[in-house]
């Protein structure tokens, strides 16, 4: 066989394929990343490498972004200029002209997931062209040993395919020794809780706390105290933590990101305080506080200052945009528990669901689903129920969650938020609620009375003896 045979071969492979890169979507990418860097990077980061760029320049630019993040240092033009600069690598990539060139482009980011999806198949196509030309020339070379050649082929198109796949396929016997090792650790804690502290003493029996992985819906009818619950779960996991080598409660307590997709940071601030305070949120807003209770407050701000507690109060969010930020939350600030107030102001950014609210509301709550088990902690989303239920005095039932019955079908556990009503209440400041576990995949399902602290926004487990009345 001479060489001209051989390459006539390899020429024949080239000209059939397809394009191998794209010059568009590399440029688009690298656009987002220096121009909205917070909500694009984490996602283009976890799903690309830097041999997924095909241009040289863009190799060098993408490595220098991402050399830049891993410092914290802040990325835009400037920044990323001025490194590239210092690195020597100004001139290699083509001036600032390139920067230039790709903050003007007309890139948006809801197309991430488009522009991520052409350049990882393109990654793949030169994969499968190197390969390719790599089996054309061992068919030529050891034409005489088919199963060498076969064994070759196989391995390397065994290598692409697993790169186009996510690795979710895991040995039976690695996972038995974690049960075995979470077994054992139950064992240790003798029935104490397990997982981070909810605030109600029958919850937490049912639940034994909230489990990393899991997607928590809190629903309830507008304007019953779906927030102000929020908040007191968020409360109790503040307050302490348990340390396992210790086998003690210590503080600061769990760390816990909160979504407000509908109140400023400040009003949860406001909210927050009052209720760990036990002070009216009322004669807080009015300015009517006694001066004892205006410097208790104010050494509790002190105190708050320390407070593992991060707010996010941007409003008009993607579930892309949220699943972002979650994870930068999380990489930044270690969060043990989200808390998202709340899922119908969630939007998607896909077409199919822009033309229909119930497929968009599954999307939002297949998203966050993912989410809880991606970060491996649990999830707390606030849900409204459908307007419907409030035609009669009846308690709430799975079937009222607002827009979707996929909300029903990817929660771990649904709990429904009701106020009781009752002619023997003669205390309007505490006000007798039932929490409704009326869903857990894992667990059992009860109903549980507690009480709303009216004038401190807050919920009260009546069967504590105490009931905590501040943070430290």
């Amino acid at each position: 066989m001479t060489k001209n045979m051989k390459r006539k071969g390899v020429d024949t492979i080239k000209e059939a394929i397809p394009a191998l890169f794209s010059i568009e979507a590399e440029k688009a990418l690298l656009g987002l990343m220096l121009t909205n860097p917070e909500l694009v990077f984490d996602q283009i980061r976890e799903r690309l490498t830097v041999e997924d760029f095909y241009i040289p320049a863009h190799r060098i630019l993408y490595e220098a972004i991402s050399e830049l993040h891993a410092k914290n240092i802040a990325i835009d033009l400037t920044t990323v200029h001025q490194y590239l600069v210092d690195h020597h690598l100004d001139e290699k990539i083509g001036g600032a002209a390139l920067l230039a060139d790709l903050v003007a482009s007309f890139a948006t980011h809801l197309n991430l997931e488009s522009y991520i999806k052409i350049l990882k198949e393109k990654s793949i196509l030169r994969r499968l062209h190197s390969a390719a030309l790599t089996i054309v020339q061992n068919i030529y070379e050891n034409s005489h040993s088919v199963s060498q050649v076969l064994d070759q082929a196989e391995k390397q198109i065994f290598e692409i395919t697993d790169l186009a796949v996510s690795r979710s396929t895991v040995k039976a016997s690695v996972e038995i020794q974690k049960a075995i090792e979470l077994i054992d650790c139950f064992h240790k804690r003798k029935g104490r809780l397990f997982g981070i502290p909810t605030g109600f003493h029958h919850l937490d029996q049912i639940t034994t706390g909230w489990q990393n992985g899991d997607m928590i819906v809190l629903a309830a009818r507008p304007g019953v105290g779906k927030t102000a619950l929020g908040l007191t779960f968020a409360c109790r996991a503040l307050k302490e933590r348990y340390d396992q080598t210790r086998d003690l409660w210590i503080k600061p307590g769990y760390s816990v990101g909160f979504f407000s997709l509908e109140m400023t940071a400040v009003q949860i601030m406001l909210r927050l305080l009052a209720a760990i305070g036990s002070e009216s949120l009322q004669k807080i807003r009015r300015g009517e506080l006694e001066p004892a209770s205006l410097e208790k407050l104010k050494m509790l701000a002190d105190d708050a200052k320390e407070w593992p507690f991060y707010i996010d109060d941007s409003s008009d969010l993607t579930i892309h945009q949220l699943r972002a930020k979650a994870r930068r939350m999380k990489n930044q600030f270690g969060v043990d528990l989200i808390i998202i107030d709340y899922l119908q102001l969630l939007h998607s950014d896909s077409q199919q669901a822009k033309e229909n609210r119930q497929v968009e509301i599954s999307e939002i709550s297949r998203g966050i689903k993912a989410l809880a088990k991606e970060l491996n902690i649990p999830i707390i989303v606030l849900a409204q129920l459908n307007r419907r239920m409030e035609e009669g005095r009846s308690e709430p039932a799975l079937h009222h969650l607002r827009e979707s019955g996929a909300i029903e079908q990817d929660a771990d556990v649904v709990i429904l938020l009701h106020r009781l009503e009752s002619d023997s209440v003669t205390d309007m400041t505490k006000i007798p609620y039932l929490i409704h576990v009326a869903k857990q995949r894992n667990g059992p399902t009860d109903k549980i009375e507690v009480l709303f602290n009216a004038p401190y926004t807050r919920f009260e487990d009546p069967l504590r003896h105490e009931i905590e009345q501040s943070y430290v």
